[in-house]
Formats: structure tokens, C-alpha cells, sequence
């Protein structure tokens, strides 16, 4: 069977059939309409939250979107003994969020000779190809979990990921006020051009603590109440009837699976795009990343400002992500588009009678997070 990478790059640099006969040199405008659902094949796989993510466009460089905080008074909604009389009514507040979108490219380029003289035995430009492709989603990837933080597998000027969005919060628990110094992480680090403080809980996700919090060190190995109390504070934030997943470490989802095995009548399975299979517990997939081992949000020793900190790339935490409220906006419909090239090594001007082909591929996007209270965490776990 022929390489279905480079049958996309032969339709992808031959003339384009502009009016559409059958007749027009490469296939024409029927070829091109598969060609978008073909690189989409081959992007979803290997890759394990991207995929889940909800692709929506944007017309403009930058997303904006409101988030609705401080709901009407109880006042507003009254019986009435008679009629004539009536509640009082209250503006809510709307704080306006935004996200910039990015270019995320994946050159890849070879020789002339190298394909000539490789051609008896396999394809040097469909495997640079490939190669570029699949850095192009894995680093898609690794930027929509760890976002900006280049100490774990983040990319410097990237998206703002999980880590920033849900990783961290203030001084609250999905907005409910938090007594203990000792679950406070007081993070000022702006999410969307709002920084987090004590006025803005609306913020800060749920979260569920392992261990002793308030002694340095005292983590907690992972427990299915851990799970269920999760799921039922991000319940109560409104995420009942929305699409959630488990994001853990593949080392957390055997140990996840372990506590399972004996808890079968909680356990279920789900086939996932891409052609997989996942656990489910209570109806939502477990699902593993190789990019989430190293979220290591733990307690350190109690104070008066708050203590819990991100201690290092350690594999203490696991989210519970609200899929309904997660996006990925792509900009003029420019998602993995490839860009063939020719005769311009490592895409400088002084070689352009450089003797190659290759090209690039390129997402134009950003990811988005658009709300925080219904996201849960499990911190302080022992790592598995």
C-alpha cells in the first residue's frame, strides 16, 4: 500500500483543478476536499487530550470571551403575595478574557540526492514528512498541558495551558472560601489578562488534597475517594451534565486501573477517535498523557501567606477537565495546513538554488480555557 502521507503531499503540489472538472491536472477540487480529513487522521493519533479538544474558529488575531461572575441577588427571584409588588433586580458581573493566537510550524526538508538515492529502498521525503507532522501535534501537545513552563515539557512563547489555566489558583476552592493557609497557593500569575487575587475566586479551580496538608513532604498515595469527592465538587460547580475526563500521568493510570480491579461495578470502557479503548470510572475516561507526569503541585510547610507551590517536575496531580469548557480556536481555517518547498535550504534566501524539497506544516490558534470553578484537581499525591 502506498504511504498515505505522501499521497496527501502529491495531491497537496500538483495544480490545483481551479474550476473544478474532473479533468484538471491532480485530481482537481475533489481531491482537495479529502485532503483535510486525511492529515486530521494522521494527527489524532499518538497524540491522547488534543484530539478531545473542540476545534471552533476565530476570524480575528485575538479571542475574546466573557466570563459572568457575581450572580443576581436571592432578591431577585421572590414570591409575590400580591400582585404589584416585585423583586429587585441585579446586573451580574462580566469580566472580558483573551487569548492571542499563535503560528505553531514543523519544517522538515531533504536533498535531492538523498532521494534519489534512497528511492530503491524507502521514501526520505515521506519520512521527513511524517516526522514533521507528528512533532507538529506532539508539540501541540506537550503546549496545551504545560503551556509556557519550559521546565517540564512547555514551549517558551506558546499557548497558556492546563498547568496556568487549572494548575493553579489563588486562595479558593472553586470559588468557595478557603480557611486553611495550608490549601492556599496564592498564584498571581494572569490568566487571559485578569491576575488572580482574593477579588477574583470566579478564577480558581476545584480541588481535592491528599495527604496531611500543612507538613511539608506529608503527601497521600491516591484513593477512589479522592475521585468521587472531585467529582462531586465539580458537580456542584455546575459541570454535572457536561463531558469530563480524568488527565493523568500514564504511570497514575495503572495506578488508577490497580484501585479498579477490585471496584469492577464503578469501572467501564469507552472507544475514543483515534481507534482506542479507555477506562472509564463512573462514566468518565481515564484518560494518560506521557506529558502529565510532571505536574508536581505539593504542600510545602504551613504559613500566613498561603504554601501549597508547583515543587518541581514530580508526579503529584491529576485534573479533572470539563470538556465543554475547553477550546482550541484556529485562526482562517489554518490548521496543520502543509506549505510545500523547494530549492531553499533550512529555508534561507542565500540558498535558493539549493538542490531539495520539503515544506512545512502549520497551525494557526490558540488554546483556551474558558472557565475555571468546574476543572478539578487532586494534589499532594505520592507519585506512583
Amino acid at each position: 500500500m502506498e504511504d498515505p502521507l505522501m499521497e496527501v503531499r502529491a495531491i497537496l503540489t500538483t495544480t490545483t483543478n481551479a474550476t473544478g472538472g474532473l479533468a484538471g491536472t491532480g485530481g482537481g477540487a475533489e481531491i482537495q476536499k479529502h485532503i483535510d480529513t486525511m492529515i486530521a487522521d494522521t494527527i489524532n493519533r499518538g497524540v491522547d487530550f488534543s484530539p478531545l479538544v473542540a476545534r471552533k474558529p476565530i476570524n480575528q488575531l485575538t479571542y475574546l470571551w466573557n466570563l459572568r461572575a457575581d450572580l443576581q441577588s436571592t432578591t431577585a427571584v421572590t414570591f409575590q403575595a400580591t400582585e404589584g409588588q416585585g423583586g429587585t433586580p441585579y446586573f451580574s458581573t462580566k469580566y472580558q478574557l483573551f487569548a492571542q493566537a499563535k503560528s505553531l510550524r514543523s519544517d522538515y526538508e531533504v536533498t535531492n540526492m538523498m532521494i534519489a538515492g534512497s528511492s530503491s529502498y524507502y521514501s526520505a521525503l515521506a519520512d521527513e514528512a511524517q516526522m514533521a507532522i507528528d512533532n507538529l501535534k506532539l508539540y501541540e501537545e506537550r503546549c496545551i498541558i504545560n503551556g509556557t513552563d519550559t521546565s517540564a515539557y512547555g514551549l517558551a512563547n506558546g499557548y497558556v495551558g492546563l498547568r496556568q489555566t487549572i494548575g493553579t489558583w489563588y486562595d479558593s476552592n472553586g470559588g468557595d472560601t478557603e480557611s486553611s493557609n495550608a490549601a492556599k497557593m496564592q498564584d498571581v500569575t494572569a490568566k487571559y489578562g485578569i491576575t488572580p487575587d482574593g477579588n477574583y475566586d470566579i478564577l480558581d479551580p476545584s480541588y481535592v488534597a491528599a495527604g496531611t496538608i500543612g507538613a511539608s513532604g506529608a503527601t497521600g498515595v491516591l484513593e477512589l475517594a479522592h475521585m468521587d469527592e472531585i467529582i462531586t465538587r465539580t458537580n456542584k460547580k455546575g459541570a454535572k451534565d457536561h463531558q469530563r475526563i480524568f488527565l493523568m500521568s500514564e504511570e497514575r493510570t495503572d495506578e488508577v486501573n490497580q484501585l479498579l480491579q477490585p471496584q469492577q461495578r464503578f469501572a467501564g470502557t469507552l472507544n475514543l477517535e483515534g481507534g482506542f479503548t479507555v477506562t472509564t470510572y463512573k462514566g468518565i475516561p481515564i484518560i494518560g498523557s506521557r506529558y502529565m507526569d510532571k505536574l508536581g503541585i505539593t504542600n510545602t510547610t504551613s504559613d500566613a501567606a498561603g504554601n501549597v507551590a508547583i515543587t518541581g517536575d514530580t508526579d503529584n496531580a491529576m485534573f479533572l477537565v470539563d470538556l465543554n469548557m475547553v477550546e482550541f480556536r484556529i485562526l482562517a481555517g489554518v490548521d496543520a495546513q502543509h506549505v510545500p518547498v523547494s530549492g531553499a535550504y533550512n529555508g534561507s534566501a542565500m540558498y535558493n538554488r539549493a538542490d531539495t524539497q520539503g515544506g512545512f506544516f502549520k497551525t494557526y490558534g490558540t488554546f483556551v480555557c474558558k472557565s475555571f470553578n468546574n476543572h478539578g484537581i487532586v494534589w499532594n499525591l505520592t507519585a506512583p
